[in-house]
């Protein structure tokens, strides 16, 4: 172990010493170096304009001598070009003989930016120098060019001294930290082989030993652990045969059914819950296609074993009865890698499915009933918009036919919040002895207007001492209303009585009329939510289709039962 950490260590600070050097010597090195060069740039520039305000253009092959004196001032290499590029002084070397220097780079950036500068070999001298030439001009017109030049050997040779000082600092504070980290290495390593030899023992069973490193900093907190750790170890193992018991107790009675099914198909444990989901009373030691008849299940066990990995699917079964049950089957290993089996988890959603369908239903009946009114009342505003409202006939005709297909969507939205509070129980029953005569007198009164219109009778048929009845009175009067509104709209003549009689021996409040009546094949759903036996004449008189619903649901909060007879031409009895 010990080697293994230096030789990781020893690489780890190997690769980070070389990266470092490469470092300096690729970045650090050049970026000092770019420095140098830039500050005496700019020094050697701020000299030749100082030197170039004392320098005669006028008299070439006589500044030779004025060159080595500045030379001598600056230490740098001056040489004064005329206008053409013609040399006409030069501190190192005779200006007669030399070449016209109108194409040297310096030159040429100076003619458009003041400043030029370049860092060439000098053909004269034969080695590397920084040139700098600054344009002159005077009386509006050019007279030429003050270049300096200093050689680069001195600012190499500082920067190489530079980069070997850099170099070897950081060579020795990684050499240092390095040896800081090995010894650190060394410390750790003995602590963790006291620590392997410590969980050796307790993986052996030896639970008395004891492991003590005092003054280790962290490692010492985990020794005290790993001493916890083992004394409630021993006190666990102690459990262990009791928590094994208690255990198949709760897998036998969890809420959900549970198989485990051994590889070659048989079940070897269940619970309660699956004898009763699945109608088998002895279900251990059956093979489990003999409990679990569902194609769909059986494939999903051979792909659990076969990709070793968990499954779901939704699995439908007939018998004792139509149940939708979601069961996740998981593999099962008692020995790494080996297959032992698998165990299933059936989850009875059939409730859930149901309740999933009516809402579905329920959201597409609610957006059904929404649309026709909404689309009428954007169809006629954009009308009315488009300039309708400007003709007064047709915008009222439009205004009213918007009015009724508002007031439609509101009683939709008032009978849907209604019905809602009461499925949830959102509605309390109070219930005190009401008296039904005056319960009835109120219905009647609040339909004799539409009755008169269409020349319906409306009677009230009770006899005396069944005037009292235990309700609430407003849901009561409220079931009336729904029952009577319903007969109004569908009865064309004829009369509507309300009243109490006897059937089967039992006291029942009805209403009576004698409308287009319901045919027989329909009277099983009335009562359901949006259902209609003729959708357009219902939506014609205002109908929304949750009235019976309401109706269905506060007689149940009652505690009651509705009986619906008809028939189709004769009339309705509720």
């Amino acid at each position: 172990m010990k080697r293994r950490i230096f030789r990781r260590t020893f690489i780890i600070y190997s690769v980070i010493l070389l990266i470092s050097v490469v470092f300096i010597e690729f970045y650090i090195t050049g970026v000092v170096r770019a420095n140098y060069l830039e500050t005496l740039r700019k020094n050697l520039s701020i000299q030749a304009a100082l030197i170039s305000k004392n320098i005669p253009f006028s008299t070439p092959g006589a500044l030779d001598g004025l060159c080595r004196m500045i030379k001598a001032e600056t230490g740098a290499r001056v040489t004064v070009i005329d206008g053409s590029g013609r040399v006409l002084g030069d501190s190192d070397n005779d200006s007669s003989l030399m070449d016209n220097h109108a194409g040297r780079p310096e030159i040429q950036q100076a003619l458009t930016s003041q400043t030029g500068w370049s860092i060439r070999r000098s053909k004269t001298l034969r080695y590397q120098l920084l040139y700098v030439a600054e344009k002159v001009v005077r009386d509006g017109r050019l007279a030429g060019f003050v270049r300096l030049a200093v050689p680069l050997n001195d600012i190499n040779k500082s920067v190489n001294l530079l980069r070997l000082k850099i170099n070897l600092a950081v060579i020795l504070i990684l050499l240092t930290s390095g040896s800081l980290l090995i010894w650190q290495t060394e410390r750790i390593r003995k602590l963790l082989s006291r620590i392997t030899d410590y969980a050796g023992a307790l993986s052996h069973g030896l639970f008395k030993k004891r492991l003590y490193l005092e003054g280790a900093g962290e490692f010492t907190e985990l020794a005290h652990d790993l001493n916890n750790m083992a004394s409630e170890l021993q006190k666990s193992l102690e459990k262990r045969d009791e928590e094994t018991t208690r255990l198949n107790t709760i897998l036998k009675n969890i809420p959900d059914a549970l198989l485990l099914v051994n590889i070659h198909g048989t079940v070897e444990l269940s619970n309660n819950v699956a004898r009763e989901i699945f109608g088998v009373s002895a279900i251990d030691g059956r093979p489990v296609i003999e409990i679990v008849r569902s194609p769909d299940f059986l494939s999903l066990i051979d792909r659990v074993k076969q990709e070793r990995l968990p499954g779901s699917a939704w699995v439908v079964i007939d018998s004792p009865e139509e149940r939708h049950l979601f069961v996740r089957v998981s593999p099962l290993f008692y020995n790494v890698g080996e297959l032992a089996g698998v165990v299933a988890v059936f989850h009875d959603a059939t409730h859930l499915k149901k309740l999933e369908q009516m809402r579905r239903d329920f959201v597409a009946n609610v957006s059904h009933e929404m649309k026709t009114p909404v689309t009428a009342i954007r169809g006629f505003a954009e009308t009315l918009l488009d300039g309708a409202m400007y003709d007064r006939t047709n915008a009222e005709k439009f205004l009213s036919t918007i009015k009724s297909h508002s007031e439609r969507l509101n009683r939709l939205v008032d009978d849907l919040l209604t019905l809602s509070s009461i499925e949830l129980g959102a509605v309390k029953m109070e219930k005190t002895m009401v008296n039904l005569s005056g319960v009835i007198d109120n219905v009647i009164a609040t339909f004799l207007v539409q009755a008169a219109q269409k020349d319906i009778a409306l009677k009230k048929n009770l006899k005396s001492g069944e005037a009292e009845i235990h309700a609430d009175r407003d849901m009561l009067e409220r079931i009336l209303i729904n029952l009577v509104d319903n007969a109004v709209k569908f009865t064309e003549k004829g009369e509507i009585e309300i009243g109490v009689a006897e059937d089967g021996g039992r006291r029942c409040i009805f209403v009576k009329d004698t409308g287009i009546g319901i045919p027989g094949r329909y009277i099983p759903r009335l009562g359901e939510r949006f259902f209609r036996v003729d959708p357009s004449r219902s939506r014609e008189l205002g109908g929304t289709g949750l009235g019976l619903a309401i109706v269905k649901h506060l007689v149940k909060a009652h505690g009651w039962e509705m009986k619906i007879d008809s028939e189709a031409g004769r009339g309705t009895v509720v």
